[in-house]
C-alpha cells in the first residue's frame, strides 16, 4: 500500500519537474541559422596585413548577421568536406568553441551547420566589459592542454584580426578574463574553461 510520504514525494518530483520544464522553456532561445558566407574575392591578403591593428573603440551599432556570418566562418569556419577549419588546430584536436556574447544572451557557434545555438540567456557581457558584442573562446581541456589550446585560440584570434582589418572593423583580443566568473555564470562542466575573448565591433564612426 502506498503511504501519504510516497505521495507527497511524488507530488514534489512532479512540481520540481514543472518548474525545471518552465525555467527551460522561459531560457530558450531559436537557434540563428547564419546567412551562406562570402568566401570569394575581397581585399588582397597583403593588405589585410597591412591594416591589421588592435582597437578597443567601438561604435555601439551590432554587426549586420551577413557580416557577422563571414566574420565566424573566417575566425573557425569549416571550409573543407572532412570537417576541417579556416584556423590551424594541433593533432586536428578542435577543442576551442566560439561563443558569441550578445545582449539578450550567449550563442553557440557550430562551424558544421554554420548556425549559431542558443546557449543562455545570461548577459556575460559586463563581466568582461563595456562591449556590444564578444567572441568567447571556450577551451575543452579534457582533450588536450591548456597550452596547445592556447595556441590554437591565437590561430583564431589572428583570423579574426584579419577579417577586421580586410573589412574595416575594430578588434581587440583580451586575455586576463575572468574565466572563473563566466565560466560559473554559463554552467560549464569540468574542464570546460574561457581562456579568451575578443571584441569585434564597427569603429565609433558608423552610428
Amino acid at each position: 500500500m502506498k503511504t501519504l510520504k510516497y505521495y507527497i514525494s511524488t507530488l514534489m518530483i512532479c512540481i520540481a519537474l514543472c518548474a525545471g520544464t518552465r525555467a527551460f522553456c522561459e531560457s530558450a532561445m531559436p537557434d540563428i541559422k547564419l546567412p551562406e558566407p562570402n568566401i570569394s574575392g575581397g581585399t588582397p591578403i597583403m593588405d589585410a596585413f597591412k591594416n591589421r591593428k588592435t582597437s578597443d573603440k567601438f561604435s555601439k551599432t551590432p554587426l549586420d548577421l551577413q557580416l557577422l556570418s563571414d566574420l565566424l566562418w573566417a575566425a573557425d569556419g569549416q571550409n573543407r568536406p572532412d570537417g576541417k577549419r579556416t584556423a590551424p588546430s594541433a593533432l586536428n584536436a578542435q577543442v576551442i568553441t566560439i561563443y558569441v556574447a550578445f545582449p539578450d544572451g550567449v550563442y553557440k557557434y557550430d562551424p558544421s551547420s554554420h548556425t549559431l545555438v542558443s546557449f543562455s540567456k545570461e548577459d556575460v557581457r559586463p563581466i568582461v566589459g563595456k562591449y556590444s558584442m564578444l567572441l568567447l573562446y571556450v577551451a575543452d581541456l579534457s582533450k588536450q592542454s591548456k597550452y596547445l589550446a592556447s595556441v590554437d585560440c591565437g590561430f583564431i584570434g589572428q583570423n579574426v584580426y584579419l577579417f577586421s582589418a580586410a573589412n574595416n572593423l575594430n578588434t581587440a583580443f583580451l586575455y586576463g578574463v575572468n574565466s572563473i566568473a563566466l565560466d560559473a555564470k554559463l554552467g560549464f562542466k569540468l574542464g570546460q574553461e574561457v581562456i579568451f575573448a575578443q571584441v569585434v565591433g564597427y569603429p565609433p564612426s558608423v552610428k
